[in-house]
């Protein structure tokens, strides 16, 4: 029999448009003896309003502020751990995260690490750490990262050239500020990318070993958010509000759903990738998504055709297999009319293929997959996205 898996969300999740406004009353609400705080960002963040928005409420409420404002993509467990050091040093008692994934999940690392000393490496795995991270504030500014409301950061270990996941239930953030107006100056790649990043981790959680009826009803609202709102949002995000709520909404409720269901295969080619290669891990899983969900064959069908049938997209009495080819026909007409990069763009060696699908099988989420998944799965699906099926297709 499974291990039984209790349902968690202890972070308070504020989401509608506006709720950016209240960071100051956030503050006094997780930290009410904080004099200082650190206000974490990226560089494409720093060129736009919202960072100077964030000082000036936190300044009106007589808080000091410390900015950092040096995350890259695919977060360095060296940047991390200065990031930790900075927070130790200006005595900060509480860390907001502004940004996409990246800057969410290097920010909550460091909350970790500002308590409880130490590297990344020394916390990789489930529950490793003692002390209660640092008060933490999560202010997501795409539509993709769910980090939000999830228990998980993953950092890149340059040295190991690899992705580690770092987990505990003290990483939840202690708020989540979910306002879609945030995301009028998302440039049309990224909210492709970040929201296809969403759909990967709804249908990767609905289609996963470790789903449940909760996951399951929250994977399935987050799929009908984004469908219908992803094709408007990326031809309009700044006009259309409608279509930001739904894409805010599709992904804070994606990330409910595989923090409490796990992601799988997309997820562990993705943050391979993202190791060895830097590759933009929202890109990577868009690209993914499809070829990896065909991948699986009858495996998915029992999921994915309920799915179908609870969107509309399959009569009633339809059958598994006829509702599930329906909602893959779908997701795939999705995908392409967003007009992705080519896998081969990426440019990532063949020659290394063998490693990926080796490490692909290491990451922690490849006992979620819905079928076995050996190296020699992994490596079909690589071969197969250069181009026509080298072996039989599955």
């Amino acid at each position: 029999m499974a291990p039984l898996r209790a349902f968690r969300l202890p972070t308070r999740v504020l989401l509608e448009p506006g709720s950016f406004q209240r960071l100051a009353s956030a503050v006094a609400s997780c930290a009410p003896r904080a004099q200082r705080v650190l206000l974490v960002t990226d560089a494409g963040l720093k060129a736009t309003s919202w960072p100077r928005k964030a000082k000036e409420q936190l300044e009106k409420a007589a808080l000091s502020l410390v900015e950092f404002a040096e995350v890259e993509a695919n977060p360095r467990a060296s940047t991390v751990e200065r990031l930790a050091a900075v927070a130790r040093s200006e005595t900060v008692g509480c860390v907001i995260a502004l940004g996409g994934g990246s800057v969410l999940d290097a920010a909550k690392a460091a909350a970790m690490l500002a308590t409880n000393g130490g590297r990344c490496e020394d916390f990789e795995g489930a529950r490793s750490f003692v002390e209660k991270p640092l008060p933490f504030i999560a202010v997501p500014t795409t539509c993709g990262t769910g980090s939000e409301v999830t228990w998980v950061s993953v950092i890149s270990v340059e040295e190991r050239k690899s992705k580690i996941s770092i987990k505990g239930d003290g990483m939840f953030p202690d708020v989540a500020l979910v306002d879609p107006d945030l995301l009028i100056s998302l440039p049309r790649d990224l909210v492709v990318w970040t929201g296809l990043d969403a759909m990967t981790h709804a249908l990767e959680a609905l289609t996963g070993t470790a789903r449940n009826p909760a996951s399951d009803a929250l994977a399935t609202q987050a799929v009908r958010s984004l469908f219908d709102a992803l094709p408007r949002a990326a031809a309009d995000i700044s006009g259309d509000g409608e279509a930001r709520s739904a894409m805010a909404q599709g992904s804070t409720l994606a990330g409910m759903a595989f923090g409490n269901a796990d992601v799988a295969a997309v997820h562990c080619l993705s943050e391979t990738l993202g190791g060895l290669f830097d590759v933009p891990h929202g890109l990577a899983n868009a690209i993914l998504l499809v070829p990896v969900l065909r991948s699986h064959g009858s495996s998915v069908s029992g999921p994915l055709g309920e799915l179908a049938r609870n969107l509309g997209w399959a009569d009633a009495g339809s059958s598994d297999g006829e509702a599930s080819q329906e909602a893959l026909e779908r997701i795939e007409g999705l995908v392409d009319s967003l007009g992705l990069p080519t896998f081969a763009s990426l440019e990532v060696p063949t020659a290394e293929f063998s490693q990926i699908a080796l490490r692909s099988t290491q990451n922690g989420s490849n006992a979620s997959n819905p079928r076995p998944m050996g190296p020699e799965e992994y490596l079909q699906i690589l071969e197969n996205l250069l181009g026509p099926c080298p072996r039989s297709c599955p």
